[in-house]
Order: structure tokens, then C-alpha cells, then sequence
């Protein structure tokens, strides 16, 4: 039986070293981002700076004000998104919000920030599942 995820804290902290132990995160490109993550009545913030991942912790939900975006799911929609992750498929962030809207900021210019970065924070989430997402590969030098 798989194991089921629940963002928490912990699951968060692992998911930090997994991706910060990728080198292929590194590959992604230079991310500065502070992400919230909103899960039933639990607020998280996690704080990525140059190639890593540098922070996460928990947080009251109104210092979700200091976040470029939060991502905010039930705690039911979390579990599915990233058991369907683990699994291989199942939508992405940026997916699930075109069509549900889990993606929120206090202004566009913040909003934009989730689109620059999204391969990247979805990295992060499945690197959490055990799921190293593939880098493409660009031309090489001349």
C-alpha cells in the first residue's frame, strides 16, 4: 500500500532536503520566491532563495501576507494532488489552477511570480513524493 501524504511541517522539511539534494534542481534556474502553502487551517511558508530551498516553517495564517503566493488547498485536495504525483501523474499546480483557482496573491505582479517559478515549486512537491521531476536539457554550447 502507498503511503499517504499529508503536508505537514515535517513532510514539508523532507521534501526541502530532497530537492535541495537534486542537483538537477539546480538546473531550473535561479528561484527567489516565499511560497504559502495553505492546507485546511495549517499555513506554511517556504522560502526559496538562488538554487535551494532555504527555509520552511510553519506560520499563523496572517503572516501568509508575507508570501509572493500562496497555494491553498483542503487538506482532501492536497492528499489527491500529491498521491496523484506519487503515482506518476495526476495534474500540476499550474493546472490545477487554471481550472480551480488554487493559486492565490495580494496583487498581479505577485500573481506573474507564481508563472516564473511554477516548474520549479512543482519540483518541490514532487521531490516531497519521492518524484525527482526531469530537467530538459538544452542544446549544447557551441
Amino acid at each position: 500500500m502507498a503511503a499517504i501524504d499529508k503536508i505537514s511541517l515535517k513532510w514539508l522539511e523532507d521534501a526541502q532536503a530532497r530537492v535541495n539534494g537534486d542537483r538537477g534542481f539546480r538546473k531550473r534556474g535561479s528561484i527567489d520566491a516565499q511560497v504559502g502553502v495553505a492546507c485546511g487551517a495549517d499555513t506554511f511558508l517556504v522560502s526559496f532563495d538562488a538554487f535551494a530551498c532555504q527555509r520552511v516553517r510553519a506560520i499563523d495564517k496572517g503572516d501568509l501576507r508575507d508570501a509572493d503566493f500562496v497555494v491553498e488547498m483542503t487538506a482532501e485536495r492536497w492528499e489527491r494532488f500529491l498521491a496523484e504525483r506519487r503515482a506518476g501523474g495526476g495534474r500540476t499546480l499550474l493546472e490545477l489552477d487554471a481550472t480551480d483557482g488554487v493559486v492565490h496573491a495580494a496583487n498581479p505582479r505577485k500573481r506573474l511570480e507564481f508563472l516564473r517559478v511554477h516548474t520549479s515549486v512543482q519540483a518541490f512537491f514532487d521531490a516531497g513524493v519521492g518524484r525527482l521531476s526531469p530537467v530538459r536539457e538544452t542544446a549544447s554550447s557551441y
